[in-house]
C-alpha cells in the first residue's frame, strides 16, 4: 500500500472520530446545550467590538451609576463606563487566557507526563519528586505567588495559571502511559525495532489525547475562574483593560447602590465556567470506550 493510500486513511479515520465525538455530544441533552451556549459565549467574546455600543475604557461623567435602561443595556459604573462593553471585552480576555494556559499545560504537561512514564527510573523519579513539591500548594495559591512575583499583566497571569495546572497534567498523561506500556502492541512495537520516541508519539500519545482533551476543557474553566481570582485580588489583568475579576472587585463597593456592577460579570463568568465543566463530563463520557 503507498504513502498516499495510508495518508488517505490516516485522515479518513480521523475525521470519523470527529464525527463520532459530535454525534456523542449531539444526542447528549446537556452536553447539545452547553455546546450551544459555548458557541455563544465565544461569539459574544469574538465579536465584542462589533457588538458593544460603547468603548469599554469610555467614561462618560454625566451617566455615573447609570441603571439598565434602552441606552446602556447592562447600565455604567462609578465612573461612567458601559457595563456591557466591559463585560464582552472582559469576556474576551478571560477565554483568551483560558486558551493560551489549555495550550501550555497539554503541550508542556503532556511531553513531561509521556516521558516520565515511558522511560521511568532516574527520570520518572525527578520529575515526579518535582511534581509533588508543586502539588504541595493549592494551584490557586500558588498562581498567586507566580503571578505577584512577577506582576500584574495578561502574560503573566497565564503564566501563573499555566505552572500551577502543569503538575496535574503530568500526573494523568504519567498514570495513563503507565496502563498503555502493558498492552500488546507497545510490546509488538519494541520488537519490530521501533524507537522511543516513535513509540510515543505514534503509539503513546494518540491514546492519551482523550484523557487529555477532557482535562483540557476543564482546565480551561479552572483558568477562566483563576484568572478572576487573581484580578480580582489586584495581580491579574491591570486596570484599566476590562476584567470580570476586577469588576466584581470594583462592583463590590456599590453592591448595596448598583447590584448590576457584580450581577451581569458574576452571570456571564458563571454561565463560561458551568458550560466548560459540561463540556468536560460530556467529552469524558463520549470519549470513554467503555460506553461506545
Amino acid at each position: 500500500m503507498s504513502t498516499t493510500n495510508l495518508s488517505e486513511e490516516t485522515l479518513a479515520r480521523r475525521e470519523s472520530r470527529t464525527l463520532a465525538v459530535l454525534r456523542g455530544i449531539m444526542h447528549e441533552p446537556v452536553g447539545l446545550i452547553a455546546l450551544l451556549v459555548l458557541v455563544a459565549v465565544i461569539l459574544l467574546a469574538l465579536f465584542a467590538p462589533l457588538i458593544a455600543q460603547y468603548d469599554p475604557l469610555f467614561q462618560d461623567r454625566r451617566a455615573v451609576l447609570r441603571a439598565p435602561d434602552v441606552v446602556h443595556w447592562f447600565g455604567t459604573d462609578d465612573i461612567g463606563r458601559d457595563v456591557l462593553s466591559r463585560v464582552l471585552h472582559g469576556t474576551r480576555i478571560s477565554l483568551f487566557v483560558g486558551l493560551m494556559v489549555v495550550a501550555i499545560t497539554m503541550l508542556v504537561g503532556g511531553i513531561i507526563g509521556l516521558i516520565s512514564g515511558f522511560f521511568g527510573g532516574w527520570i520518572d523519579m525527578v520529575i515526579q519528586r518535582v511534581v509533588e513539591a508543586l502539588d504541595t500548594l493549592p494551584s490557586l495559591i500558588l498562581s498567586l505567588f507566580i503571578a505577584a512575583l512577577l506582576g500584574p499583566s495578561v502574560r503573566n497571569v497565564i503564566i501563573a495559571v499555566a505552572m500551577a495546572q502543569i503538575p496535574r497534567f503530568v500526573r494523568v498523561v504519567r498514570s495513563e502511559v503507565l496502563k498503555i506500556r502493558a498492552y500488546d502492541f507497545m510490546s509488538a512495537a519494541r520488537v519490530l525495532g521501533a524507537s522511543p520516541w516513535r513509540i510515543i508519539l505514534t503509539h503513546c500519545a494518540p491514546n492519551v489525547m482523550p484523557t487529555m482533551l477532557v482535562m483540557g476543557s476543564l482546565t480551561f474553566g479552572v483558568a477562566i475562574m483563576t484568572e478572576a481570582a487573581l484580578s480580582f485580588l489586584g495581580v491579574g489583568t491591570p486596570p484599566p483593560n476590562p476584567s470580570l475579576g476586577t469588576m466584581l472587585s470594583q462592583g463590590t463597593r456599590f453592591i448595596g447602590t448598583a447590584p448590576w456592577l457584580i450581577v451581569f460579570p458574576g452571570l456571564m463568568l458563571t454561565i463560561s465556567v458551568l458550560v466548560l465543566n459540561l463540556m468536560g463530563d460530556v467529552l469524558r463520557d463520549v470519549l470513554d470506550p467503555r460506553n461506545r
